[in-house]
């Protein structure tokens, strides 16, 4: 299976990118290759971060690994988050790749997160994609529980436990249109969206328990683990507007959230740690 380990390279993170680019490094699975895909560096700005050498050549950043690093260099286009994050399915695709593993550069990942999913995605030939856990720096855990296989819409329809940093998809079964068709979904939580379309229009997730991602918390990190409720609220209602273009069951949703008075909410005490789950329609 031709797998590869990619991610969106930018300058507000690239603090974490030498932490990032060891983490990869030392993945007990060696066979795949490392793509990055530049966000707003500029030329010299990747030498300075070691990602070109002097001749503007690509570092192999990852030596340990029997695949190559490549680097596709798309600042000029000043893409959106989402867009970058669609690029990424894209270019991944056309470069003939099956199975992507997706990491966020300000994250690092357990040491057999590649070998885990790999192993994973061998046995199970029918979901799309596959997820990991999610877990702080201190090792406690984002979410207290993840179902085994996510089928279903209603799963992650009023909560979300799904980011591209936690999971891996299988690219080879994506449609170009398909994959043409999530710029429908720009948001600066376009994985909620994403995950959402691949349930509905292309298939099931499974867990991968045996591995995890670690969760940096920062004051760029879009998500972080607070519980906002206007926050939440303003979020959903572009999400379940997005779907809606599609799915008209998402009207009911998208009407109702837009009522929600959040000044009358409790927080609940059954807190499962998901992104976006204290309003409940």
């Amino acid at each position: 299976m031709k797998t590869c380990f990619a991610t969106v390279i930018y300058k507000q993170a690239r603090e974490f990118l030498k932490d990032f680019v060891a983490s990869v490094d030392s993945q007990t699975d060696k066979d795949f290759d490392l793509v990055l895909i530049n966000d707003n560096f500029s030329r010299e700005e990747l030498q300075t971060v070691g990602v070109y050498d002097k001749d503007f050549k690509v570092v192999n950043l990852a030596p340990s690994l029997k695949g190559t690093t490549s680097l596709i260099d798309l600042e000029s286009f000043q893409y959106s988050i989402a867009e970058m994050r669609i690029q990424l399915l894209e270019l991944t695709k056309r470069l003939g790749y099956e199975l992507v593993i997706i990491g966020d550069v300000d994250d690092t990942f357990a040491p057999n997160r590649v070998e885990e999913i790999k192993k994973t995605a061998e046995l199970d030939k029918e979901s799309v994609f596959f997820y990991n856990k999610l877990i702080k720096e201190n090792g406690e855990d984002v979410f207290k529980s993840l179902p085994d296989a996510v089928y279903d819409i209603n799963q992650i329809a009023q909560e979300n436990f799904l980011g591209m940093s936690t999971t891996a998809i299988r690219v080879d079964k994506l449609s170009y249109e398909f994959i043409d068709s999530l710029r429908e979904g720009e948001s600066n939580v376009f994985d909620w969206y994403l995950y959402s379309r691949i349930v509905l229009d292309m298939g099931r997730g499974k867990l991968v328990s045996s591995t995890s991602t670690i969760y940096r918390i920062y004051d760029n990190n879009e998500v972080g683990t607070t519980r906002d409720l206007e926050k939440e609220k303003q979020v959903k209602t572009t999400h379940y507007w997005n779907l809606a273009k599609r799915y008209p069951m998402f009207n009911k949703l998208s009407d109702k959230i837009e009522k929600v008075d959040t000044s009358k909410i409790e927080l609940s005490k059954e807190y499962q740690g998901y992104w976006w789950s204290d309003i409940k329609i």
